[in-house]
């Protein structure tokens, strides 16, 4: 008898491996998430027989079209549902280098299936498309307004499926500044497709539950064992340390139209969520629990800059490692990337790369994609007194305070962090924070850039205001941050982030509701009909202004510019004599998209300000 082939890596399908995989094997097994367009893949494969099993009557002929003796390959689609696998039973038990060539297409490998190990069945996987060919559906399904387009990349995240569901909601209608409403069509589609694996059921709702909570055990999502075991068996559902998980683009799109039908419903359930997870996490005695129940908080975190950077709707499959002296090449390219993309100076920066590396080169941490291509890298140094000439030009005056932790370590500085793909970059991040929680170790972040700055404030670390010069000589001086993750830290910091996801008070006001407030600030009878009152913890009309007007102040008075500018656009429009928009850009030498960029960030800035609870360093 001849022996089945042995089983060789996941090929990444491309229409030319395809060809190449069903061409050289008797079996073969397209796989990829629902909507990823394998059936489209398989239809460049020329003149096959195709037996799709979701058609009436398919089953049935299933027997027929393996038995047939013939080299043109039979394609099997939509082997997902027990039905299937248990009509491809005798495909499986056919010896090897009998019958017709065979390519099975399903969302999950059938070496995820019991009996198929030893079948030397070949899998080709079917990744996400590009940004840029999901642009191209757009720009093809006349999706013409750059900001739909813009979304409808940011929602699918490379599956077609999802790409061609949202250019329909913006043609029924869906602004671009609705996501949930554009998600919504998504998710109805992919649950409908889902229903094919499984018939409609409780798991419709318990996997809504999962995919608002991130990740879940049976006891967070109040089921029973079957009814976990259903949800485990759905082809987008995978383990993790938490329990289960719906994979992305899945749980976002599920969970942004979850939060934009029943926002009441989404809430409750992250408050029951959080509650789960800081019990369980004040009993954890393992570290990498702790750090990946930690993880789960901060998914929880109702900030969008978090949200955006530390879990964006993304797919990734890159591996994480430390860098050699090999690398430096690679370092120094990457580095040079992330010094123009944030204006800095280069010459600067690659001394400072220079230092790092001859200092340590394992201080840096290396991103590479699924072809082994050096995508991202971070740079986090020892804060202790032998490191101390790598990290005082990043630190300057706040060094001393610094080294002079409790126990005698300074714990990580996080120098740098780039990786231009999304899901990279928050994998990289996520990766750092649990390294640091592990550890108990106190993490410092000096940083020029706004938007990590949004990131650290949104992640409730410790501002200790900015250094003396302008260290990377781009007009904008590091703000340095900080974060105490040992064992005594941890629970205030997680009961911080937990304030800011509802668990406490009320959402967090928004810059509408604060621009309307600010308005009224000079009449008490509409300023009592403000939610702000109510939001985030009760307070008096004449709470309220006084809390509005000191917001306001320390805004102008804040050392970083935009924050400044934003401070005195509000102080000059709502609390001084009236003066109309366009006069204050001219006064600020600003243009009107820049003014009314920092407009809208100062409304947000004083949103947050009110939420924050006035103990919080």
């Amino acid at each position: 008898m001849a022996e089945a082939p042995a089983a060789a890596p996941p090929v990444q399908a491309t229409p030319k491996s395809l060809r190449e995989v069903v061409a050289s094997r008797d079996l073969a097994n397209l796989t990829g998430p629902l909507g990823s367009g394998k059936s489209r893949l398989a239809a460049g494969l020329g003149p096959v027989s195709l037996l799709d099993l979701d058609r009436p009557g398919a089953l049935e002929r299933l027997p027929t079209a393996l038995a047939e003796y013939t080299p043109a390959p039979l394609v099997v689609d939509s082997a997902d549902d027990d039905h299937a696998l248990a009509a491809l039973e005798p495909l499986r038990l056919r010896p090897p280098g009998s019958g017709r060539p065979v390519l099975v297409i399903s969302r999950r490998s059938l070496l995820a299936r019991p009996g198929w190990a030893d079948t030397g069945v070949a899998v080709v996987e079917a990744g996400p498309w590009p940004d840029a060919r999901i642009g191209r559906l757009a720009t093809d399904a006349r999706v013409t307004d750059v900001r739909c387009r813009e979304l409808i990349v940011r929602l699918a995240a490379g599956n077609p499926l999802i790409a061609d569901a949202a250019c329909r909601a913006f043609h029924a209608g869906a602004p671009p500044t609705a996501a949930g409403a554009v998600a919504d069509g998504a998710a109805r589609e992919i649950m409908e497709r889902l229903s094919r694996e499984r018939p409609a059921g409780p798991w419709q709702r318990a996997l809504i539950r999962l995919a608002t909570v991130w990740s879940a055990d049976e006891e967070l999502l109040d089921a029973d064992p079957d009814l976990f075991d259903t949800l485990a068996g759905l082809s987008p559902v995978v383990p993790t340390e938490l329990g289960l998980a719906l994979a992305e683009p899945f749980r976002g799109v599920i969970e942004l139209a979850h939060r934009w039908r029943r926002p009441a419903a989404h809430r409750g359930a992250w408050t029951r969520a959080l509650a789960h997870r800081k019990k369980l996490l004040a009993d954890e005695p393992a570290a990498d629990r702790r750090s990946r129940l930690t993880e789960g908080i901060i998914a929880l975190a109702d900030d969008d800059a978090v949200r955006e950077t530390m879990f964006p709707i993304s797919v990734t499959r890159d591996v994480i490692h430390t860098a050699t002296p090999d690398d430096a090449d690679a370092i120094g390219t990457l580095m040079r990337q992330w010094a123009r993309q944030g204006g800095l100076d280069t010459r600067w920066t690659d001394r400072l790369v220079e230092r790092w590396l001859v200092d340590d080169p394992a201080s840096f941490q290396l991103v590479r994609d699924g072809g082994d291509r050096i995508i991202g890298l971070s740079n986090t140094q020892q804060v202790t007194e032998r490191t101390v000439n790598c990290v005082e030009p990043l630190l300057q005056q706040h060094t001393d305070r610094l080294l002079g932790r409790p126990g005698g370590t300074g714990g990580w500085l996080l120098g740098a962090a780039y990786c231009p793909d999304r899901g990279a970059h928050a994998h990289l991040l996520r990766g750092l924070l649990r390294q640091v929680i592990m550890g108990g170790l106190l993490l410092t972040v000096s940083t020029p850039n706004p938007d990590y700055q949004r990131l650290l404030r949104g992640l409730r670390f410790k501002r200790h205001g900015t250094t003396t010069d302008d260290v990377y000589r781009c007009g904008r001086k590091p703000e340095i941050f900080s974060q105490d993750f040992g064992s005594a830290a941890l629970p205030d910091w997680t009961e911080r982030l937990a304030r800011t996801s509802g668990m406490r008070g009320g959402p967090r006001p928004s810059g509408q509701e604060v621009a309307r407030a600010l308005a009224d600030i000079a009449d008490p009878a509409r300023l009592a009909e403000s939610p702000l009152l109510s939001s985030p913890r009760p307070r008096s009309v004449a709470e309220l202004r006084a809390d509005l007007r000191e917001a306001v102040r320390r805004l102008a008075d804040s050392e970083v510019r935009e924050e400044a500018e934003a401070g005195w656009i509000l102080q000059h429009y709502y609390l001084g004599r009236p003066r109309t928009h366009q006069r204050l850009a001219q006064q600020l030498h600003i243009s009107r998209a820049t003014y009314f960029r920092r407009l809208r960030h100062g409304l947000d800035l004083v949103g947050g300000g009110l939420t924050a609870e006035r103990s919080v360093p």
